[in-house]
């Protein structure tokens, strides 16, 4: 990930270079090929450099069109050049320009749509001085972040908090509300930031800068087609041939390219995969697996590893996560203003970046997206039901479980998935929510009188909508597409490796096999019981067939436990900043936490119930408030 900055003047000045190097300097963490810098009349832009496509190698940014004078920042990649090019026509930039020249030459065909003519993982802001007008937008899935605030004389944009917050000295105000979701563990809100006056575009959306009004939409809003119509062969060859195309998108790089592989049915597809397209010549080179361990935890992965690596004929570099480093972590805060990682991710990333700098490796593929994507649910039901095809309902109904010889559970099934959504709304919330808990009103651990008073009942009320879609299971499936939580837990993530000079690549996020996905048939995703049923199948061949047959997943709260435990010897709940505003009552906070400890000193079993992510978002938002925003 690069990083992107802006700051345009709409009370009539002309932009100066001081502002601009105050918001350079407040980002020191970026920029490892460098900044670049550019200001004309009342705009001037910022682009922090990290180098990882063949064509991005070398250029500055912003790219200018001479004829209209227009500018644009563009953090990302297109996975679509080709074919974008072919559009333009005789208006083609050429093959060798970066992507951002063939987005700002798409602009000029497209206007307002041009984000319709992209696929990639991608935010970008243009300039255009003749018009006095800023266009911004993110890609679909939203890897690459985009804050804004509007103040008086001023419109500012970043990637990073801090390009703002402190390179244009913003009052340090707190978003309660925002904190309240975060702290309950129901985090929906996809525009606030923990800071008030510091808003998110949400993925999929654009913004409109003109004078001084903002405008904000979602240009993302399908329609998708609907694929239930495919037979079972004929899905499993398209999300082949998509899964492919992904995989051969996201290994165009600067170099060499490495791949996490824990053992786990989505990052294990990914490189055996690509061990076969190397060995069939449609990727140049095969990428260098790098495995986490976790030596004699119930979370390591060595066993399902190995499978892997025998079938690949690979050695996957092993890389143990130190334990969490409280003073790392809180200088990490202080000096970027993020949250920090969460200790299961923390030092396994930080020991994957030092192993490829040693190697010269800038880019890492993941299996993210693979559980959200492809786990499946009985979402398209009542769909079945809607529109009769109550056979088939019948049929599906008689895979899962016990099926028809317990005609009972079946019934129940029925009532509860197929009719229950359509009549109840907190079913149909709880199906069309499938990340968030809505079992309860409000969390135990939150203070009645602050959820109140933060109006935090309201705020999930309001949570944002999905577009109006044909079908009652592409409602369900497109929220994975602006997932709020995202943000919130990877953000940082992001920001870290783009600070060592490296970045994360998703091939599951791809747009095309998203699109296909969210119209595929949903027993092709979970057929009775087996998730993934479409990527199991697709895979033939392909995984190990233990891999292929594992219906397991590693469970790595180990970490996190020992990173609380040992926060808690120098910081009980009863001291934290949430518990000495009124947020948080320490009693419910400290039962959750010793049931997880005893758990976790007993090394086996089924971990406990209670809701262990309200711990650990306690204590990241304590290190949070002492050292980013408390400075």
């Amino acid at each position: 990930m690069s990083g992107i900055a802006g700051l345009v003047y709409t009370d009539g000045r002309s932009m100066t270079s001081g502002p601009l190097e105050r918001m350079a300097d407040a980002t020191p963490h970026l920029g490892i090929d460098g900044i670049d810098r550019w200001q004309d009349g009342p705009a001037g832009l910022l682009r922090f450099a990290l180098h990882t496509t063949p064509e991005a190698v070398g250029e500055t940014q912003p790219h200018i069109d001479r004829a209209s004078g227009d500018v644009i920042l563009f953090d990302g990649r297109l996975d679509n050049r080709d074919a974008l090019r072919a559009a333009l026509g005789p208006d083609d930039p050429g093959p060798r320009v970066a992507d951002g020249a063939i987005a700002l030459t798409a602009h000029h065909r497209f206007g307002e749509a041009l984000p319709q003519q992209l696929v990639g993982d991608y935010a970008f802001a243009i300039w255009q001085p003749r018009l006095r007008r800023l266009f911004a937008a993110r890609s679909p899935v939203g890897m690459r972040p985009f804050l804004w605030t509007r103040q008086k004389g001023f419109f500012a944009f970043a990637s990073e908090p801090s390009t703002l917050v402190r390179g244009l000295d913003l009052p340090r105000r707190l978003n309660e509300g925002a904190i309240g979701e975060h702290l309950a563990a129901r985090f929906v809100t996809d525009t606030d930031t923990f800071w008030e006056s510091i808003h998110r575009l949400p993925p999929g959306a654009a913004l409109l800068l003109k004078d001084e009004d903002v405008r904000t939409w979602r240009w993302f809003e399908g329609p998708f087609e609907d694929q239930s119509h495919l037979s079972d062969a004929e899905h499993v060859e398209h999300f082949r041939t998509l899964f492919d195309q992904a995989l051969i998108a996201t290994t165009r790089c600067q170099g060499g390219v490495a791949a996490q592989l824990s053992g786990g049915l989505d990052s294990s597809a990914v490189v055996c995969r690509i061990d076969q397209l190397v060995r069939g010549g449609r990727i140049p080179g095969m990428v260098e697996a790098i495995s986490a361990r976790y030596p004699g935890e119930i979370c390591d992965e060595g066993l399902w590893i190995a499978e892997v690596e025998r079938q690949c004929d690979l050695q996957s570099a092993m890389v143990e996560g130190a334990r969490f480093d409280e003073a790392a972590a809180a200088r990490w805060c202080a000096d970027t203003l993020h949250l920090p990682l969460r200790p299961n991710t923390a030092g396994t990333i930080e020991a994957m970046c030092r192993h490829m700098a040693g190697r010269g490796i800038r880019v890492a593929l993941t299996g993210e997206g693979g559980d959200d994507w492809l786990a499946g649910s009985r979402a398209h039901w009542p769909d079945l039901l809607r529109r009769g095809r109550w056979g088939r309902l019948a049929r599906e109904a008689g895979t899962v479980g016990a099926g028809w010889r317990h005609p009972p559970r079946a019934a129940r099934a029925l009532l509860a998935e197929a009719l229950g959504p359509l009549v109840s709304k907190r079913r149909r919330e709880r199906v069309l929510h499938p990340h968030l808990d809505f079992s309860h009103d409000m969390p135990a651990w939150l203070s009645p009188d602050w959820a109140r008073r933060i109006d935090l009942a309201d705020r999930w009320a309001a949570a944002p909508q999905p577009p109006p879609l044909e079908h009652f299971y592409q409602t369900q499936r497109y929220r994975v597409y602006s997932l709020a939580r995202r943000h919130i837990n990877m953000d940082n993530v992001f920001s870290y490796v783009s600070s060592q000079g490296m970045e994360l690549r998703h091939p599951f996020h791809d747009l095309r096999l998203t699109r296909f996905l969210m119209g595929a048939s949903g027993d092709m995703l979970r057929r009775g019981d087996s998730k993934k049923y479409l990527l199991r199948e697709a895979a033939r061949g392909v995984l190990p067939e233990k891999i292929r047959q594992r219906t397991t997943k590693a469970n790595i709260s180990a970490p996190i436990i020992d990173a609380v435990t040992q926060r808690l010897k120098a910081r009980p709940f009863r001291e934290m900043h949430g518990v000495r505003n009124g947020w948080v009552d320490p009693a419910v906070l400290e039962t959750i936490q010793a049931e997880h400890l005893a758990w976790r000193q007993t090394g086996s079993g089924p971990p406990p119930m209670s809701a262990y992510a309200a711990v650990w978002n306690m204590v990241a938002t304590d290190i949070w408030l002492e050292y980013a925003f408390a400075q």
